[in-house]
């Protein structure tokens, strides 16, 4: 069982994408898809968890406080949704942290269930979901990320290039394609946004690769259900199309 009273659930949005302009409030089926984001993950506050949206910029703010989402404002000078996840973490005294990208409104409430059991069970630092993907085209697409873990199921890396690389097309069978979806510790949240940026991270414009490249531990699980994230106007509409599919 999920100690869910445990649990403050973070949605971190920031208005400055370079691929989609005023990406937390695009209209998706109606609602910004901040809204969107919040709503799919009501039910865990439901349950007894936490459920706040993080931002820095003002029209995300009062769009949040129109549609009565609760919403805290953090520093503009931090590089990365989970350093906005730690200024917000630090005001509450609860021992686990979910951070669930506010372009991630299509997350599935059971695989995040999974990943939860498995940081109260393990105690890993950092944890994260995966799902397999068939697709090669997938398998190529820089905006598609990319991971390879080891048998004990912890991520070994993390990429935008294919990963593995296949040196004979014809053996490609599925990738593990990473769900931005990460779960921590607080003290392995504040140890990870302690850290210095690290040349793989920048390199692949991956925060997760700072954990990896200053040997913080990630735990990896097998999410049933893609994700849909959204960063390109290709994304936003396939999630349109999605909103309107009964």
């Amino acid at each position: 069982m999920i100690s869910w009273n445990q649990w403050l659930i973070v949605v971190p949005a920031r208005m400055h994408s370079t691929r989609l302009p005023r990406k937390p409030l695009a209209d998706l089926g109606g609602l910004p898809m901040i809204v969107r984001v919040y709503q799919r993950l009501e039910p865990f506050k439901l349950r007894g968890a936490t459920l706040v949206v993080a931002t820095d910029d003002d029209d995300i703010l009062q769009v949040c406080q129109k549609h009565n989402v609760p919403v805290q404002m953090t520093d503009s000078a931090h590089k990365s949704g989970t350093d906005r996840c730690a200024e917000v973490a630090a005001r509450y005294p609860l021992p686990f942290i979910l951070n669930v990208q506010g372009d991630e409104p299509f997350v599935d409430l059971t695989d995040l269930e999974g990943l939860l059991t498995k940081m109260e069970k393990d105690g890993d630092p950092m944890g994260t979901m995966v799902h397999r993907n068939h697709q090669p085209e997938d398998h190529k697409n820089a905006n598609c990320v990319k991971a390879v873990m080891n048998d004990q199921g912890k991520a070994l890396y993390f990429s935008r290039s294919p990963l593995p690389y296949y040196r004979d097309p014809e053996n490609f069978e599925a990738f593990w394609q990473h769900i931005g979806v990460y779960a921590f510790t607080k003290k392995g949240l504040l140890e990870f946004c302690s850290l210095p940026q690290h040349p793989l991270e920048l390199a692949e414009s991956l925060e997760q690769l700072r954990a990896l490249g200053h040997g913080l531990s990630i735990a990896m699980t097998e999410a049933k259900s893609p994700s849909l994230g959204i960063d390109t106007p290709q994304d936003l509409e396939a999630a349109r199309a999605r909103i309107r599919t009964p």
